[in-house]
């Protein structure tokens, strides 16, 4: 039944924006002094332009690729294809720099 997916709504909510709080201390920690700013805001915004194609990516997942499996059906897989793209950003954290323990740049 669609209603009994319901309660992943706030835990979906909570793991998509936690990542945010990460990238407030991460981001700055790649940049120098003079560029700290703007490289955050680039990397913020650029972020958030590509993922404003995620609602129509969804949708036309939901109509065109999964159509055929039936309305809450081909919403469920669009919607597990969509986290799917979670997974690939945790397959290519290990090549981002670590930070840990290295002085800022200047």
């Amino acid at each position: 039944v669609f209603s009994d997916v319901f309660w992943m709504i706030p835990l979906m909510g909570f793991c998509q924006l936690a990542l945010f709080g990460g990238y407030a201390i991460y981001f700055p920690e790649l940049f120098p002094t003079r560029l700290r700013s703007t490289g955050t805001s680039f990397c913020y915004n650029v972020g958030r332009y590509i993922a404003s194609i995620g609602p129509l990516t969804l949708g036309l997942l939901a109509s065109e690729v999964f159509g055929r499996y039936g309305k809450v059906e081909s919403w469920r897989y669009a919607g597990v294809t969509m986290c799917a793209f979670f997974l690939l950003g945790l397959l290519a954290l290990p090549f981002a720099p670590e930070t840990k323990g290295q002085p800022l740049p200047e």
